[in-house]
């Protein structure tokens, strides 16, 4: 079903999916030609460490241009409908978009030009039919758990705050918006320097200068000067919840905690798989992960490991050529040419899409067995992969699942066995060394609270 986007929309999109520039999906111009940027020929020996923080449910079998996850760090916790985020990730092959499930489901086919994660905890895949017309066809899985190409489309109203230079007092606004009000919560939040005053009418209006810098603040006072290029933290919520990264004058991230307090040095790159989309993220500054779960991806140099939050490494770097978050204790990794699915922590539960003919009701949550050995080559007995081919003979890998199955689809595992370039990372600028310090308050306009129009 097609939907209307105001003309900002697309704009914003035109920019994007239209002209010449980067759009996510697309590999780093380095040296005046494509690239790959995460080059990876390391087959891991298992160590007894790394087989007591993880266990494979799906040994690397699945092929795809990339798998993304999502931090939640766009999510509104208080007003989360969808456990989408945590249940299904975005699978890219041949340049287009689908969703994929933890049990190595393709439930979406990859046949959309670009995808977001709303507010309200649903990924969307959208399609341009008529730019003129800013007309758009949407994919996505309702409340009720079924396939639908009517999403929620959750009006953004993302909080950001600044610090007044002049007053020394804390502001808070809608993204994009210069309209603010005095901040008096108890929050631990990123803050960027800025000059607030009184417009004609009274009102407080907030003006960001160039090179502004960015600090940390609690209960409406600074615990960190403003010192950093640009933040990640969470949205909706404090940093009390998890951590905030900073990036220094070096292009490094590293992660404090609410006291201010160092908790992973700035040793990290930005990733660009760590993206949430055109409609909600900021394009131009390629920021790391956010903590999932008690633990974090962290892309340092050109390889992945993950950290606890006591800022220990628990996964060594090089095990994975790509790692993602841990939602609801399970993750996507790539080693060598292939995806896989690891356990790290408690699983609790997982959403599937119910069969739309159906009249049954079927159970809203499955209960996760693990094997565990002596070594990480054990696996679930539903991870047990079987070789089939598809409706036109191609070759396809699948679960052994009989559980559920996609009514939308016969190819409920759809793969392209032609292609095995394992090296790809998503979605603009892969080089995290020579990013621009962005300031994340201000560089992006975000969704307007009319964004969408129906």
């Amino acid at each position: 079903m097609n939907k209307l986007l105001r003309s900002t929309a697309a704009a914003v999109m035109s920019a994007v999916l239209m002209a010449g520039c980067t759009i996510p999906g697309t590999n780093a111009r380095v040296g005046g030609k494509n690239e790959k940027t995460d080059s990876y020929s390391y087959s891991p020996t298992v160590t007894a460490d790394s087989e007591e923080v993880y266990s494979w449910l799906i040994r690397p079998s699945v092929q795809a241009d990339n798998i993304i996850s999502f931090d939640a760090s766009r999510i509104d916790p208080d007003n989360a409908t969808s456990k989408m985020y945590i249940n299904y990730s975005v699978i890219r092959d041949s340049g287009k978009y689908g969703l994929i499930d933890y049990a190595g489901n393709v439930v979406i086919k990859p046949e959309y030009d670009d995808y977001y994660v709303c507010s309200c905890g649903e990924i969307v895949l959208l399609n341009v039919i008529d730019e003129r017309k800013h007309e758009y066809e949407y994919r996505t899985i309702d409340d009720k758990r079924q396939v639908t190409d009517i999403p929620a489309h959750t009006e953004a109203d993302d909080p950001v705050y600044y610090w007044d230079t002049q007053s020394q007092k804390l502001f808070t606004g809608q993204k994009g918006d210069e309209s603010v009000t005095e901040y008096t919560g108890k929050k631990t939040v990123a803050v960027t320097e800025a000059n607030v005053e009184l417009d004609d009418y009274g009102n407080y209006v907030v003006k960001v200068p160039e090179g502004a810098l960015c600090g940390l603040a609690k209960e409406g006072s600074l615990i960190v000067d403003c010192q950093y290029d640009a933040y990640y933290a969470p949205a909706y919520k404090g940093v009390g919840s998890t951590l905030v990264a900073f990036m220094n004058a070096s292009g490094k991230w590293g992660y404090l905690d609410h006291d201010g307090n160092t908790v992973i040095d700035f040793i990290c790159d930005g990733d660009p798989n760590a993206y949430n989309g055109l409609l909600n993220d900021d394009q131009m500054l390629i920021h790391p992960y956010l903590f999932c779960d008690d633990y974090i991806p962290v892309y340092k140099d050109g390889y992945y490991s993950y950290y606890d939050f006591t800022g220990e490494q628990v996964v060594r770097s090089g095990e994975f050529a790509q790692a993602r978050p841990i939602n609801n204790g399970r993750a996507w990794v790539k080693q060598n040419d292939f995806w896989g699915v690891i356990q790290m922590g408690e699983i609790l539960e997982e959403e599937r899409p119910v069969d739309e003919d159906s009249s049954l009701v079927t159970t809203t949550s499955t209960q996760w067995t693990q094997t565990t050995s002596e070594t990480t080559e054990s696996q679930p007995e539903y991870t047990d992969w079987t070789a089939v081919t598809d409706e036109y003979g191609n070759p396809v890998t699948t679960t052994a699942d009989p559980t559920w199955t996609d009514p939308a689809y016969t190819d409920p595992a759809y793969t392209d066995p032609a292609y095995t370039d394992s090296v790809y990372t998503d979605p603009v600028n892969t080089d995290p060394i020579n990013t621009e310090p962005v300031n994340t308050d201000t560089a992006s306009p975000g969704i307007p609270n009319d964004f969408f129009e129906y």
